[in-house]
């Protein structure tokens, strides 16, 4: 476990708010100086402490919706296992893939613009490895709000960011030159504008309007760096529940409890054969059994069935993979 000091929680904290702050801006709100804090990024980078600074970008309006895929392996060797995982690191759709623990090994999230083309993707990667899945089960994200993670830096104001997937009244369309950018910043969103023109070959004015341009047309959503939980001694774990009589009342309750926990990150609505997912950081098992506590006797009245899954390991974490 990487052990890392109170400074270096507040930046992470802060870089977890807008991994674009610049250093200067970073260095005044902890109370540092600008090469102290370049130093001390890096150094996190270094230990392992940051496994990316990526982009959230609204794919939603650019006419994808997001599935969710569960596999549970059979009769597999670590090797078959490794190539499987690597399958969805690669492939041009997904955004996010996770081994787990419980009840399923290997989550992935894949974007897609209809059913038929989902099916040809999921298809395609069953033709290879179908004989390795005892079961799988699919979902269809609704909405989902995310909160910033608070608790890396006690006392800072909790902020939301809530995503709304379906179907847009209108498509948004990117051109050559809007994919390029946003290709180069998924995943790299710490790049500077300098940076992003020398790879493009691009104007720093061309960058710098056109980067304007998707904020405010809310395809950009939000710069976020996302921690390597585990090596800072995080467990990541997901609560995926069925529910009864879950009419808007309760829902407007679920997401205030969420908004004020500050242990969960995200909630889930979902389309299939679970009706929300939870996500959770906390530090012991004893955290977070408390909190589960805590939403059963809350929601008692709309709580069916509950899993839990722990996430071991993240190995991709891309809004835009194409």
């Amino acid at each position: 476990m990487i052990k890392i000091d109170v400074k270096d929680k507040k930046i992470l904290s802060l870089l977890d708010e807008n991994a674009r702050y610049t250093n200067s801006q970073i260095a005044k709100r902890v109370h540092l100086s600008k090469p102290a804090v370049e130093y001390r990024i890096q150094g996190l980078v270094k230990k392992g402490a940051i496994f990316s600074h990526y982009t959230v970008i609204n794919f939603t309006k650019l006419g994808y919706s997001q599935y969710k895929i569960y596999f549970k392996f059979q009769n597999t060797s670590m090797d078959e296992e490794k190539k499987m995982i690597n399958y969805w690191i690669n492939d041009k759709n997904s955004i996010w893939v996770g081994e787990m623990r419980g009840r399923w090994d290997l989550a992935v999230s894949v974007l897609s613009k209809s059913n038929f083309e989902f099916g040809r993707i999921l298809g395609k990667f069953m033709n290879h490895f179908s004989k390795f899945i005892l079961e799988k089960d699919i979902l269809l994200t609704e909405y989902s709000p995310v909160y910033s993670r608070e608790y890396l830096a006690q006392g800072k104001e909790r902020k939301k960011f809530e995503f709304i997937y379906g179907v847009p009244e209108r498509i948004y369309e990117l051109d050559e030159i809007d994919r390029r950018i946003l290709k180069e910043i998924s995943n790299n969103t710490r790049a500077t504008i300098i940076e992003i023109s020398g790879k493009l070959n691009l104007s720093r004015d061309v960058i710098n309007y056109r980067m304007k341009k998707l904020l405010k047309d809310k395809i950009i959503i939000q710069f976020r760096t996302f921690p390597n939980l585990e090596n800072l001694g995080i467990k990541f774990y997901k609560i995926i529940v069925r529910t009864k009589n879950f009419n808007e009342t309760e829902e407007e309750k679920m997401k205030d409890y969420v908004r004020n926990n500050k242990k969960v990150t995200q909630l889930l609505k979902l389309i299939g054969s679970w009706d929300l997912e939870l996500e959770i950081e906390s530090e012991n098992e004893d955290e977070l059994y408390g909190i589960i506590s805590d939403i059963r006797k809350n929601f008692s009245e709309v709580i069916r069935d509950f899993d839990i899954l722990r996430i071991t390991k993240t190995h991709k974490y891309n809004y835009f993979p194409f």
